[in-house]
């Protein structure tokens, strides 16, 4: 195994290391959103490879797509904790989002760049932006929905969400 697929198989093995810290509560609670928001990447990913948004150019597994470690470590554990730091705080989601997006777009995606992992191509730094933070006000609003029809007495509305 060569150098790139070892920091690939980190970076998908390191998030699970903190899962037993999320707790069991929040981990069932948010695990429904954090594969539906998995797999609405891995839709994009598609998209994406055929528009040539970016591309993976280290595949872990052969004939899986190369974005399927980044879904199934850090993207998955880490909307679990956001979702567990931020849900019911519109704004503070709001924010921790754009942090994280931030990061992944302009230390992490660089990082990549410089490893050959894995690149942008034809999208833009600020379209990468705009997508994930679209994602993640999905994330929030599926995952909304599923506590509306959970607990439908416990949840705020949604102008109170966004000012809390």
């Amino acid at each position: 195994m060569d150098n790139k697929k070892k920091y690939v198989l980190v970076i998908m093995l390191l998030p699970w290391l903190t899962v037993p810290f999320i707790g069991k509560k929040a981990l069932k609670r948010f695990s429904l959103t954090s594969l539906f928001v998995g797999l609405l990447f891995g839709v994009q990913s598609v998209y994406a490879n055929k528009k040539g948004w970016w591309r993976v150019y280290t595949q872990l597994f052969p004939n899986v797509m190369g974005e399927v470690p980044f879904i199934i470590g850090p993207f998955f554990v880490g909307a679990i904790w956001i979702l567990k730091f931020t849900f019911g705080k519109f704004l503070r989601s709001t924010l921790l989002n754009l942090g994280v997006d931030f990061f992944h777009i302009f230390v992490f995606v660089r990082w990549l760049q410089r490893m050959g992992i894995a690149s942008l191509i034809r999208l833009k730094d600020y379209q990468a932006l705009i997508l994930f933070s679209a994602n993640a006000a999905i994330m929030y609003g599926f995952q909304w929905l599923i506590d509306k029809k959970v607990n439908p007495e416990k949840t705020k509305s949604l102008i109170k969400r966004i000012l809390s």
